[in-house]
């Protein structure tokens, strides 16, 4: 952990409210990322993401300096949604923006070959990771769409390694089954 963020956390901690805004300055990006790729709708992930960082502030004296300060902010941002999603039956979630620029997970599509191909395969990809299981698309997302390592999951999702690499593998086998029109020959 950097000694500016560890520095930040002890002043939030010790109730500078200050110190909490510069440390929301520097993981919103991810956050909101992380908040629309689970959600796919810009309205439920401000609401995600506001709620977030509610929880974050109101238990930063909470934080133990035992994982990165980024890491409990994902697994708060992922419990605060598995929570609003087991509450709330009736959560909304709309189809994803894919004409939008300001899509989180655009960066997937390969420019070098047909753009328009390459936007159909990635809002195939994005629609069937919706279909899986919450744990697996949870795994998928931040493997694949984060870029984070099977460690940083594992501690995020409060699992071991070894299960995040059993939601992935089934994740990869389901897309897999349902993306098989776009596989190469």
């Amino acid at each position: 952990m950097k000694s500016e963020t560890k520095i930040l956390i002890i002043e939030a901690q010790a109730g500078d409210a200050n110190a909490f805004h510069d440390l929301v300055a520097m993981f919103d990006g991810k956050i909101m990322t992380l908040a629309y790729q689970l959600t796919q709708n810009k309205q439920d992930a401000e609401d995600l993401y506001q709620e977030a960082f509610i929880k974050a502030y109101k238990n930063i004296s909470k934080f133990r300096f035992q994982s990165e300060f980024y890491t409990w902010l994902y697994r708060i941002t992922i419990n605060t949604f598995y929570n609003m999603k087991r509450k709330l039956s009736k959560y909304h979630f709309q189809e994803p923006d894919i004409k939008g620029t300001n899509d989180p997970v655009s960066h997937l599509s390969d420019e070098s070959h047909n753009p328009q191909n390459a936007h159909e395969i990635q809002s195939a990809v994005k629609n069937a990771a919706q279909n899986l299981p919450l744990k697996q698309r949870t795994a998928f997302m931040l493997k694949h769409m984060q870029n984070l390592k099977i460690r940083e999951i594992a501690n995020i999702m409060d699992i071991g390694e070894g299960t995040v690499k059993k939601y992935l593998f089934r994740a990869m086998e389901k897309l897999r089954d349902e993306l098989k029109e776009y596989q190469y020959a």
